[in-house]
This record gives C-alpha cells, structure tokens and sequence, in this order.
C-alpha cells in the first residue's frame, strides 16, 4: 500500500513539474511574442492613431440591416459624426440647398474615412475641389458591393436629390474573398506546440494568409475576378436604370505593384498580402481598363508617395485624401456637360 501511494505521489509530484515547465515556458512566449509585437509595432507608424481612431468607431452604436450590413446610427463622437441613415457628416462648403450637385458617395471604410475626422474624409476633400458641389457621404465601413446597391435603392426611394454617383469600393471584396480571417483551432491544455503558436503568432497551422484559398492559383483568380466584376455590374446597373451618372473608382492600396509607399515594407503582413493581391489586381486592372463606368485608379500615387496609406487594407491618411480628391473631382467633373463643369 505504501508502494502505490508513494508512486501516485511521485506521478502527482512529475506532473506538477511538468506542468510548472509548461506553464513557464508558455509565459516566456508570451513574453517574447510581445517583444515582437513591440517591434512590428514600431515599424508600423501609424499604430498609435489607428488605435485611437478605432477606439471611436468603438464608441458609436450599429444596427444591422439584412443585405446593407451593419450601419451606424445617429451620433457623435470627437471628430466623427453620424446623421439619419447612417450618413456620415461634415462640414459642407456649400450649404446643400444652395449647391448646384448633389454626389451621392458609396463605398466601404476608405469612403467612409474610418480613420479620419469628419472634415479630413475623402467627402470632405471632394467638396472643396468641387465648389457648389455637396458630397452626401453614406459609404459603411465593411459595406461590400452588394450592400452599396441595396443603399443606393434606398437612397432613391427616400427620394434624394442625386445627379452623380460615386462608388469608392471593389478592395473590400477582394480582401473578403482572398484574405478572410481564420479564427484559432480549438486546442487542449498548453503543451510544447502551443508555445510554439503563442510564441510565432502563428495561427493558420502555418500557412500564411490565402496559401490554403483560391485565389493563389490562376483559376482561382479568375473565379474571384469574375465574382467581383459581376458584383461591379449590379451596382453600375442600379444607377444606370434610373439614368444616374455613375462612376466606380477603384483605389490604390500599399502592396498594389505601382502604388507601393514603401511605409509598412517591414511588417510581415506586407509581404503575404502583396504575394495573394498583387496578381489579383494586375489582372483586374486588365479587366476594367474597358469597362464604362470604373475608374482604376490602383496605381495612381506610384512608388516613392510615403504617408498616403494608414494601414494594409488601404485606409487613407487625411494627406492620401487631399492627394486622391483632384483626380477624383477630375472623373466627376469629365461626367457633366460642358458648361456645367467646374473650372
């Protein structure tokens, strides 16, 4: 009997240093993994004020609405203000019912301007290249190309005054399809391999983003090409029926070949999501160069433009903004009659 309590407690007394190994070694990771999210940190400038700025977003309530999304509702938070229906505000240049044109913008967070002030917004910056010119901002951060065309319908039945419309969206859809996010496989208790995970931040089994999805090979490409243009389509469509003057600009984004800034070039993610989009949107460029209604606009900073972008998914700095509004105004302007165009 003594032989057998002596040997449950020599197993209980080795699983416990076990256990204490493990749990040491885990904290080491963690440790370490911090370090090096310090260190990407650093490379990242921006870090800092798109942490604030989500943390405002945070602060906004949102309701969903089937086949539109998730949309804001009416409030206000230190430099980001929503209005009825989810528009968001800014401060106008030309008081709406004294203006000449009414731009209806759609889009998702680079339209919306989820990382900039109400009056630093790609809205904003359109408004004061176009005089007379009010810019109704009703792009939803995360709002796909389907969800514009429900909006834009609704906006038409609410009975608004729109002679333009002017969708900033299609990268969404991309990084949708090609980059979705892999939540973590369910793990037992922390053993060597976990350490592993925790230490490298590893959390696809290895893989990095899109290696395991479609559109790393060139008929998964295509699949999603012709995806994503039947979804530019229905939205063009929608406008057309009603005989609105339509245009959909496709922005650039940091790891696009010809619009690379080189600000984020250190972190990791810069490299996977260049190696999956890159061939991607040299292909799509290919696609729309013909297209009535899409304005590519992909490559339009070009190598060397640093601080146009605030993150990888294409967020524009207030600078990138006052950057893209000429050339923007440009497509809008090129749209009217002659003698109703702004000089």
């Amino acid at each position: 009997m003594k032989k057998l309590v002596s040997l449950i407690f020599g197993l209980f007394l080795l699983i416990a240093l076990v256990d204490g190994v493990l749990d040491i070694g885990l904290g080491l990771a963690y440790g370490l993994r911090n370090r090096m999210a310090e260190v990407a940190r650093d490379a990242d400038p921006y870090a800092d004020i798109r942490e604030e700025a989500l943390a405002r977003l945070g602060a906004l309530t949102q309701r969903y609405v089937p086949g539109t999304g998730n949309i804001y509702q009416p409030g206000a938070v230190p430099g980001l203000t929503i209005g009825e229906d989810g528009e968001r505000l800014h401060t106008h240049v030309t008081a709406p019912d004294k203006a000449t044109r009414h731009v209806l913008l759609l889009g998702a967070s680079q339209a919306f301007g989820s990382l900039n002030g109400d009056d630093a917004s790609l809205a904003a910056a359109l408004e004061r290249r176009m005089p007379g010119t009010v810019v109704r901002n009703f792009a939803s951060p995360g709002q796909r190309l389907a969800g514009n065309t429900m909006v834009l319908e609704q906006r038409i039945a609410a009975g608004d005054r729109i002679d333009q419309v002017l969708i900033v969206n299609g990268m969404l859809d991309l990084i949708w399809y090609c980059l979705p996010p892999t939540p973590p496989s369910p793990r037992p208790r922390p053993v060597l391999g976990e350490i592993a995970v925790r230490l490298t931040g590893d959390q696809t089994n290895g893989n990095p983003p899109g290696s395991d999805s479609a559109c790393i090979t060139p008929q998964g490409q295509a699949a999603v090409l012709d995806r994503l243009m039947a979804d530019m389509d229905e939205v063009l469509d929608a406008a057309k029926r009603r005989n609105l003057p339509v245009r959909l600009v496709m922005l650039p984004a940091p790891y696009i070949a010809g619009a690379d800034d080189g600000t984020f070039e250190n972190l990791p993610q810069f490299r996977d999501y260049r190696r999956v989009l890159d061939p991607l949107f040299t292909s799509l460029r290919a696609r729309i160069s013909e297209v009535d209604g899409i304005v590519d606009l992909t490559g339009y900073f070009g190598t060397g433009r640093r601080g146009m972008f605030i993150d990888l998914h294409g967020h524009l700095t207030d600078a990138g903004n006052e950057a893209l509004a000429p050339m923007i105004a440009e497509v809008l302007n090129r749209q009217l009659p002659r003698n109703q165009r702004v000089r």
